[in-house]
C-alpha cells in the first residue's frame, strides 16, 4: 500500500436468512469511535438482519489493514516512524521498518518517542496528521541539516504528508456476490479461488499435460502401492519422471537436463514407468541402509535421483554390482551430502552427478569426491536446520550399533530418539546456552525406551547410575565400548570421569565430543575431510 501497488480484490457475500455458512469474525478489536471507517458501515442499520458480510477471499488482508489502520490489534499498537520515512523517503524504497509495534497499555497516546512515532490510525485524520508531521520535523531537533534551510524542511514535511495521502486514497477493489447466489455456486467460487492460490508442482502439470494417456496420477498411486518405501520417504512422482528423462537422454546420447520443460516433453512414459519407479525405490532402500531411517533424516533427494537413473540404465545388474566398490561410493555419497550449502541449481547438480556416476559404472572412472569442511565450532553450533545435521545423523546410524543405555542392538528398523545428553531444560536450570544444548555435539541417537528411562535427568546422575550398574554386573568393559561408539568423551574406569558431566564443564564437554565426531566423519569420508578448527579454537557461543 505504501508503494501504491495493488494487493488484489476482496470477494464478499452479504449474509441473508436463506444462506447459512460457518464463519468467524476477523480477529480485530475495532473501537466504537473507529467504526465509521469499517467497510460499508455507513450504509448499515443496527437492526438489519444482513448487517454482516462474509469475506470469501481476503480475510488476512482485511484483518491486517484493520489491525494497523484502525488500531485494532488486541495486543499491539502500530506507529509510523517519521525519522525513518525521511531517511528512506522515496516511495519505491518504502520499508516495513517504517512501522513500529508497541504493546498495548492503558494509555493510548497519538505519539511516542518525542513525537517521532505517530500511531498508524491517526494518519487517516488528515488535519491532525499534517499538524503532527510539521511539529515533529520543525521542533524535534532531529534534523540539524534543516536548521538554516526552510525550503528543505518544507520538502521533508511534504514528502511524509504525500505518503500518508497515498494511504488515505488507496482503493481496494471489492467484488460482492449477488444475494441470490446459492450455496452450490458459492462453494464452487470458493474452491476455484483457493485452488488457484496453490502453486502447481511439475508433477501436477505433467498429470494434466499427459492425461488420459497415461494417467500419471493412477501410475503414481500404483507405484506407491507396489513400493511402500516411496510413500515412507514421501517421494514424489516428479522424481520418477526425472529418472525416466535421465535414462532416455543417456540412450539418445543427449545432454541430461531434467528441467520442468524437458519433463513435460517426455514420450513413452508408460513404457519406462515401472522400471524407473522400481529403480527409485531400490535407491531409497540403499539410502535407508546408509542411515536415513526416516523421511526426516533423508539428506538429499537430488543425489538419489541421479543414482536411481544410473541404476535404471543397468537393470541387468544387481545394485551391488553397479556400486562395486561399496566403500568408495559410500565415501562419495557422504561427501556430497556433507556440503554446507548448494551453489548450483538442483537440476544442474542432478545432471553432473548422473554423468559422473554413469562414467564410474560404465568406464570405471571414479567421480571426484568433494572436500568436506568441518570444524568443532560448526559442530557445537549445528542444529537440525543445518543440511549437514541430517548427514551426520546418517553417519551415526551406520556406526552406532549398540544402544548407549541398554546395550541392545540398533538396526534400521529400531525406534530411535535424538537424545539430549545435557537435557534441554539445563538452559533454565544452569543458564547453559541453548544454541549449544540443541547442537549435534549434545545429541546422541538411542532407543526410544532408553530415552524414556533417562528423561530429563542430568548426565552426571544417569551416567553414574549406568557406570555403577555395569560394575555390579561385571560389564564395565562393554559400557566403555558403548561410550566410545557413541562418541562420549572420557573413560569411566578413570577417577573423576563423572565430573566431566558437571554443568560447569558443559562447554568443554561439547568441544571434546565435537573432536570425536570429526574423527568419526574422517573414518567415513577419509582424506576428503578438512578440519577447519584452528589449534587454539575457543569459539564465542551465542545463546
Amino acid at each position: 500500500m505504501l508503494r501504491a501497488y495493488p494487493i488484489g480484490s476482496l470477494l464478499l457475500l452479504d449474509k441473508t436468512s436463506d444462506l447459512t455458512l460457518a464463519s468467524r469474525s476477523i480477529s480485530a478489536a475495532i473501537r466504537e469511535e473507529r467504526e465509521e471507517y469499517v467497510l460499508g458501515a455507513e450504509s448499515m442499520e443496527a437492526d438489519e438482519e444482513d448487517a454482516e458480510t462474509f469475506i470469501l477471499d481476503g480475510q488476512q488482508r482485511t484483518t491486517s489493514i484493520a489491525r494497523v489502520f484502525l488500531d485494532a490489534h488486541p495486543k499491539k499498537r502500530y506507529y509510523f516512524d517519521l525519522k525513518l520515512i525521511l531517511k528512506e523517503h522515496r516511495l519505491e524504497e518504502a520499508s516495513i521498518s517504517w512501522i513500529r509495534s508497541r504493546g498495548r497499555g492503558e494509555t493510548n497516546p497519538d505519539r511516542k518517542d518525542r513525537n517521532r512515532l505517530i500511531r498508524a490510525d491517526v494518519i487517516l485524520e488528515q488535519q491532525k496528521a499534517d499538524v503532527y508531521v510539521s511539529e515533529y520535523v520543525e521542533d524535534s531537533g532531529d534534523f540539524p541539516e534543516f536548521e538554516n534551510d526552510r525550503r528543505k524542511e518544507r520538502e521533508a514535511v511534504a514528502r511524509i504528508k504525500g505518503i500518508f495521502e497515498t494511504i488515505r486514497n488507496y482503493k481496494i477493489p471489492v467484488v460482492t456476490l449477488e444475494r441470490t447466489s446459492g450455496i452450490a455456486s458459492v462453494c464452487r467460487v470458493f474452491e476455484t479461488i483457493n485452488s488457484t492460490g496453490t502453486r502447481l508442482t511439475t508433477f501436477d502439470l505433467a498429470v494434466a499435460r499427459f492425461y488420459p494417456k497415461p494417467d500419471l496420477r493412477d501410475l503414481w498411486e500404483t507405484a506407491l502401492k507396489n513400493h511402500p518405501i516411496l510413500e515412507k520417504y514421501e517421494a514424489g512422482g516428479e522424481e520418477v519422471l526425472q529418472v525416466i528423462y535421465l535414462t532416455t537422454s543417456a540412450r539418445e546420447r543427449k545432454y541430461p537436463n531434467p528441467t520442468r520443460s524437458n519433463l513435460l516433453q517426455l514420450s513413452n512414459i508408460e513404457d519406462d514407468w515401472e522400471k524407473s519407479s522400481l529403480s527409485l525405490a531400490e535407491t531409497y532402500d540403499w539410502a535407508k541402509r546408509q542411515g536415513a531411517r526416516t523421511e526426516k533424516l533423508l539428506p538429499s533427494r537430488n543425489v538419489l535421483v541421479a543414482m536411481a537413473a544410473v541404476r535404471n540404465l543397468h537393470r541387468s545388474k544387481s545394485i551391488h554390482e553397479i556400486w562395486r566398490d561399496h566403500d568408495f561410493i559410500r565415501r562419495w555419497y557422504f561427501s556430497k551430502i556433507m556440503q554446507a550449502g548448494a551453489s548450483q541449481a538442483s537440476n544442474y547438480r542432478i545432471s553432473l552427478d548422473f554423468m559422473a556416476l554413469r562414467g564410474y559404472v560404465e568406464d570405471g572412472a571414479q567421480p571426484k569426491v568433494q572436500e568436506v569442511k568441518l570444524s568443532a565450532t560448526d559442530l557445537v553450533r549445528m542444529r537440525p536446520s543445518d543440511v549437514r545435521y541430517k548427514a551426520l545423523q546418517n553417519m551415526f546410524a551406520t556406526t552406532i550399533m549398540l544402544d548407549l543405555v541398554s546395550g541392545d542392538t540398533i538396526n534400521s528398523e529400531s525406534a530411535i530418539h535424538d537424545h539430549h545428553i545435557f537435557p534441554r531444560n539445563s538452559g533454565k536450570r544452569y543458564s547453559l546456552p541453548s544454541a549449544m544444548l540443541d547442537s549435534i555435539s549434545n545429541r546422541v541417537p538411542i532407543l526410544g525406551k532408553s530415552n524414556q528411562e533417562l528423561g530429563d535427568s542430568d548426565p552426571k546422575e544417569y551416567f553414574g547410575r549406568l557406570m555403577h550398574r555395569s560394575r555390579e554386573q561385571g560389564t564395565l568393559g562393554g559400557f566403555t565400548r558403548r561410550l566410545e561408539g557413541c562418541m562420549i568423551p572420557g573413560d569411566p574406569r578413570e577417577p573423576g570421569w563423572l565430573d566431566s558431566f558437571s554443568e560447569d564443564k558443559f562447554e568443554e564437554f561439547c568441544r571434546q565430543r565435537a573432536a570425536l565426531i570429526i574423527a568419526r566423519v574422517r573414518e567415513i569420508v577419509g582424506d576428503s575431510l578438512r578440519d577447519t578448527s584452528p589449534d587454539d579454537e575457543s569459539p564465542d557461543y551465542e545463546d
